[in-house]
């Protein structure tokens, strides 16, 4: 039987509505094989969070962080034991924005929690989908290019969100966005930054319009801070082991390095994109 899509879920009022004192909420969960889990669950796997465009976000700071810029879960589960008086408040708040809210033992947490010590609080966020608004400045965009380890990647997409980049694209052999460790690591930044996947075979319009397309390699180029940021600009950064695809040095227009002293030869992605961007976005309040 194929389990039911997430969408077309039935909302309760639970047990704890008059405490709470707010609807809809769903039902209290005791068992790890309820249906509404076991669909939750599913979305520790790539297939079922691309099929279903859902993702799972643990703990109460990334949720907290999401709503704050506006976004409301689909489904939240929570250990009634972990609650305190602001924690009421936020799953009143969602759950007046229909986020159906569902009291679940510490049990259930640990089957649908990808930490060793959750927090008692998953929720279930649709993709984002934000739209890349550019403005009047020159666009910035970054590509992970083969970035296979989710805290690179995580922390890349946190530091181009802070320096301002205008979208992350991820190429098709680079960890999926959406995993749990590229979650945790990104820290808010699926809510902030517009994320594309990207096919080397057939660019984004949008990469190719501009003119400088960078690749970051340890090498005899030149240097990030020497390069003119404010043009429009692509940084395109691969993984410390293998480097920029051969299929992606096709598309650049050139090549950046850092300097590294100490006999260090490289810096991976998420070091070296923040060192970059955040030269980017030196040039860019000085211009």
């Amino acid at each position: 039987m194929t389990a039911p899509r997430l969408a077309n879920s039935p909302t309760w009022r639970s047990r704890n509505s008059s405490r709470l004192g707010v609807s809809p909420i769903g039902p209290a969960l005791t068992s790890p094989h309820n249906p509404q889990v076991k669909q939750a669950r599913l979305l520790g796997t790539r297939k079922a969070r691309y099929r279903e465009r859902a993702f799972l976000v643990e703990g109460t700071r990334l949720l907290d962080d999401a709503v704050s810029v506006g976004f409301m879960p689909e489904r939240l589960f929570y250990d009634p034991s972990r609650l305190s008086e602001p924690l009421v408040q936020t799953i009143k708040h969602l759950a007046a924005h229909a986020t159906i809210v569902h009291d679940v033992p510490g049990s259930v947490i640990e089957t649908l929690a990808d930490t060793e010590t959750p927090q008692g609080f998953i929720a279930i966020f649709r993709f984002p989908e934000l739209p890349i608004v550019v403005g009047d400045i020159a666009p910035l965009f970054v590509v992970a290019d083969g970035v296979k380890d989710p805290g690179n990647l995580g922390t890349l997409m946190r530091s181009a969100a802070a320096a301002g980049a205008h979208a992350l694209f991820v190429s098709r052999d680079t960890v999926d966005p959406y995993s749990p460790k590229v979650i945790r690591a990104a820290m808010g930044a699926h809510f902030r930054l517009p994320l594309r996947p990207l096919n080397w075979d057939s660019p984004d319009p949008l990469l190719l319009s501009c003119g400088q397309r960078l690749a970051a390699e340890a090498g005899d180029y030149p240097t990030y801070d020497a390069i003119n940021w404010n043009l429009p600009s692509v940084l395109v950064l691969g993984s410390e082991a293998t480097g920029i695809s051969e299929r992606a040095l096709q598309h650049v227009t050139g090549h950046v390095s850092i300097p590294l002293l100490g006999g260090v030869e490289s810096l991976n992605a998420a070091v070296a994109g923040a060192v970059m961007l955040f030269e980017a976005a030196r040039q860019r309040r000085t211009q």
